[in-house]
């Protein structure tokens, strides 16, 4: 909780920030900070949806950077439920400035029936809710009645001078649209009044809890938080989410909006496709410095951060700990062997054997461009080294102690999938390394 709190203290310092998109991928810049860059995904996702019936949009926010990145970002899409996102931080707003009670209740009204999602729409006419009840409902069931009560309650010219008024370029008083651009605008000005006033966090838990799971985070790894606003309107072929995602290291808002789609299914799969593209390429830019007992190391090819674990290549890995690295016979089994220790376990596999005894890693050991890749904290700590993280620098750090007693046990043996010797990389907060 705190580190969010954090983030969204530095989302308010970044409201007002506009940087230009720039060329392919991550570098340094001369003081040592990273340089986002976002050509290389954009050309990706151009690829995701080239072959796809429909028009999408979408629109990424690093909250780290401010840098952004755009596909049709100023395109009129139909908001569908996507819309209760501005219309509950107007009512938010008007609860802390003191002008809203939240447990004022209000009456369930013909007029405010709808069907399609939610629940209120089974209620008798004439049930009253709480304000806090009805902004709960709009979000995790996004209940069509209960948005339509606050609607009235609020008024709809205010929500949408509210929406221009934070910088809304696509609003209309008469129609439901909405740009890529100008929701990922709202959900990083909610974040910004979240760090601001813990008021806020109620309807980010909201937004983290609805039951509709199925687009942005649907490819994400489980422990990643999103708090996202899905939206639809099939009648124009439209299927939206928009959200804040909680990446361990690289913290971004996305909006993804369609129109003109096959079907529901193609279109929840091709944003859950730009969902993940989305995600890889901000651990992509992570860069983690290593430290092997106080001295800077540099890897043959770059960790990488993946199922929200630190992965090393093993040869790296074999010289940080001296051991031998042998490969069984089949060329998939990797057998670590010191004269007391020898740990065994297999390229793709999630287990391992410590002198026989059956162990379960933290994280499966992958190839990765023709490099075996393999968790650090899980294998250090089995050859009896600690590991240990350094938030405020990036750092992780391995200390061998006890190992020097094994001395140096000879050069690591080349294996059958190319593993290479020493350069840099990857960067992280909070990780499973």
């Amino acid at each position: 909780m705190r580190m969010r709190k954090l983030f969204y203290i530095l989302v308010a310092c970044l409201v007002l920030l506009v940087i230009p998109l720039g060329s392919a991928g991550a570098k340094n810049s001369n003081d040592g900070c990273t340089v986002v860059e976002y050509e290389a995904l954009k050309n990706k996702l151009f690829q995701t949806v080239a072959s796809e019936r429909g028009t999408f949009g979408v629109y990424l926010i690093d909250l780290k950077s401010g840098k952004t990145m755009g596909i049709n970002p100023l395109e009129p899409f139909h908001a569908a439920s996507t819309f209760k996102l501005p219309l509950n931080a107007y009512l938010f707003k008007n609860i802390t400035d003191g002008q809203v009670d939240p447990n004022l209740n209000l009456v369930y009204q013909s007029k405010h029936y709808e069907g399609g999602t939610g629940r209120l729409q089974y209620d008798p006419v004439g049930s009253s809710y709480n304000i806090e009840t009805l902004s709960k409902y709009s979000i995790i069931y996004s209940d069509n009645v209960a948005t339509n009560i606050l609607l009235s309650y609020l008024g709809k010219p205010n929500v949408k001078d509210y929406m221009r008024s934070i910088g809304g370029l696509v609003v209309d008083n008469q129609k439901n649209i909405t740009c890529p651009k100008d929701m990922a605008e709202y959900m990083k000005y909610l974040l910004a009044l979240a760090g601001e006033n813990q008021e806020y966090n109620r309807l980010l838990a909201y937004m983290e809890n609805t039951i509709y799971n199925d687009r942005i985070p649907k490819l994400l790894p489980q422990n990643v938080k999103v708090a996202h606003k899905i939206g639809n309107w099939p009648p124009t072929g439209t299927y939206n989410d928009v959200g804040y995602v909680e990446h361990p290291s690289n913290p971004y808002i996305i909006a993804i909006y369609s129109k003109d789609t096959e079907d529901v299914n193609s279109a929840f799969q091709v944003i859950q496709k730009i969902s993940r593209v989305v995600y890889d390429y901000q651990t992509s830019l992570v860069t983690i410095k290593l430290l092997v007992n106080g001295q800077p190391i540099q890897t043959g090819v770059p960790m990488v951060l993946k199922h929200n674990t630190v992965l090393i290549p093993l040869r790296d890995l074999a010289e940080v700990l001296a051991v031998n690295v042998q490969w069984n016979g089949n060329g998939k089994e990797v057998i670590l062997a010191r004269p007391d220790t020898e740990v065994r376990f297999e390229v793709g596999g999630l287990n391992a054997q410590l002198n026989g005894t059956i162990l379960t890693l933290n994280a499966p050991v992958e190839l990765i461009d023709n490099r075996v890749m393999v968790p650090l904290r899980t294998l250090c700590e089995i050859m009896g080294a600690k590991v240990s993280w350094d938030n405020n620098t990036d750092t992780v750090s391995v200390d061998t102690i006890a190992d020097n007693s094994y001395g140096n046990v000879g050069p690591v043996k080349e294996d059958p999938l190319a593993l290479s010797s020493l350069k840099k990389t990857c960067k992280t907060h909070t990780l499973t390394l």
